[in-house]
């Protein structure tokens, strides 16, 4: 079906010489043109471009697109590091001066069940998995006396089964999001109580910026790393640096008692009392109702600014995990369409039984319902938990943050394809022009790209996936 586009559709014109998405696996074949119309007279020129272009995937997993993750990467990076530059006083991009402290903080989730793992000892070793005496309800051994190896596939996956809570787990990661915003919205005003400020007085004071990503962990269960920044405010609304009561552990002190005490109600799955596929029944419903809550494992280290390895390093640290499968080998890089289809992806029975766990509870539209309203959604053609099966359940982006924290994919990417086409036009030798005092391409009057004197009006369809087969890998032209 044809697109049509607006001023923005030029970001799909890039000449046939630009490869900046040769790297791409799988990218996306465009077929069709652009036009260029002169908004003073109405004349319209064709612009020069292939008949077909390639795009990029812009997938983040790195089994599925290991350029196109890299560069995902490369961006997220940037972003976090952006914002403690910022910070720092050291990217004019926010306004932002010295003195706005930090913190990185990772919340996790609660216990649903014991799991093995790797409790990393001094140097390589590991430390055996689990001491206990005993044995659980069902039989099985609550020990387990090996020292699992990184690559152990038993990592993450319960000691038991039929233990494992795995109906409330997924529940919790459907609702990790909502969890999050009460949070915040906790954070600002315990902070405005510990300072003596109504929280709207606060806000006139400082502003509480955050970026926020999300790991999947081997047992299914979500964790988030988040930065906090928190800028000052002059009396004219510009930022300045933090007032003196919020530079301390202020700030910190009060976001550990949210963090303990906040909760999301929730609809209980274990009122449905239906047989998971390894024969268990849920867990007893709880007189009191049940609410979704952080883990015990709460860690908030203050960053310290101004000093260039700190920040590098949570970019870094931060980066990593937007690029993880859910699954070792992918299987789980796209969403799982039916029970058949789950089938036939060839889990391991942890990772099968979460995934079965979000069909029984989405195919109940009462539940579905009571849990949309909890996460403050709307209902959708989909039941949430279906439609995220392949994410254990949660349904929120892999890196998100406050609009004021730095810059944004958005921004990067239309640097990135900017050079791109200025790079292509140079090498095709076809005329630069100069705006701001940089390099830009044309259109198709002589003007500089992105003039509100020229609407750039696109047809573009979908022609498939990879790279052209008559032309190869150089005579389309490409796009990130």
């Amino acid at each position: 079906m044809a697109a049509i586009l607006d001023a923005s559709a030029s970001d799909s014109e890039t000449p046939s010489s630009s490869s900046s998405s040769a790297g791409c696996v799988r990218p996306i074949r465009l077929a069709g043109g652009s036009d260029h119309v002169d908004l003073a007279t109405g004349e319209i020129r064709p612009a020069m471009a292939p008949g077909v272009v390639h795009v990029r995937c812009n997938n983040r997993r790195a089994s599925a697109c290991p350029d196109c993750s890299r560069l995902y990467q490369r961006d997220a990076r940037r972003i976090v590091v952006s914002g403690l530059e910022a910070a720092a006083g050291g990217w004019a991009g926010s306004g932002s001066v010295a003195g706005c402290p930090a913190w990185f903080v990772t919340l996790t989730a609660p216990s649903f069940g014991a799991v093995h793992s790797r409790r990393a000892g001094k140097g390589a070793d590991s430390q055996v998995c689990r001491q206990r005496r005993g044995t659980c309800q069902h039989g099985r051994a609550l020990s387990c006396h090996l020292r699992h190896a990184a690559d152990d596939r038993r990592l993450g996956e319960p000691i038991c089964p039929r233990c494992f809570d795995y109906d409330r787990a997924v529940v919790w990661n459907a609702l990790v999001s909502a969890l999050w915003k009460a949070t915040r919205d906790a954070l600002e005003s315990a902070v405005a109580a510990a300072a003596g400020l109504t929280v709207a007085a606060l806000r006139r004071q400082v502003r509480v910026s955050f970026v926020k990503v999300a790991e999947v962990q081997r047992r299914g269960l979500v964790h988030l790393h988040v930065v906090i920044r928190v800028d000052g405010r002059d009396p004219a609304g510009g930022l300045t640096a933090a007032p003196d009561w919020a530079s301390g552990e202020l700030v910190a002190d009060c976001l550990r008692e949210v963090v303990a005490s906040v909760a999301v109600d929730a609809p209980d799955p274990a009122r449905l009392a239906r047989l998971d596929a390894s024969g268990a029944l849920p867990a007893a419903p709880s007189s009191e109702g049940w609410a979704v809550r952080w883990g015990g494992q709460v860690d908030i280290r203050r960053i310290r600014l101004g000093r260039e390895m700190d920040a590098v390093k949570v970019g870094n640290y931060l980066a990593k995990y937007l690029t993880k499968s859910t699954t070792d080998g992918g299987a789980l890089d796209s969403p799982v369409r039916s029970r058949r289809h789950l089938a036939r992806l060839g889990l391991r029975d942890h990772a099968r039984r979460l995934v079965e766990a979000c069909w029984r509870l989405g195919s109940d539209p009462v539940f579905t319902a009571a849990l949309d309203a909890a996460a403050g959604r709307p209902a959708g053609r989909v039941a949430g938990l279906i439609r995220w099966s392949h994410a254990y359940g949660f349904g929120g982006h892999a890196l998100t943050k406050s609009r004021a924290y730095s810059t944004t994919f958005g921004t990067l990417r239309g640097v990135r394809r900017r050079y791109a086409r200025v790079f292509a036009a140079a090498v095709a030798g076809r005329p630069l022009g100069v705006d701001g005092g940089e390099l830009v391409t044309l259109d198709e009057f002589g003007r500089p790209d992105g003039d509100p004197a020229t609407v750039v009006v696109g047809s573009w369809r979908y022609a498939g996936r990879g790279r052209a087969p008559a032309t190869g890998d150089g005579s389309a032209g490409d796009s990130s």
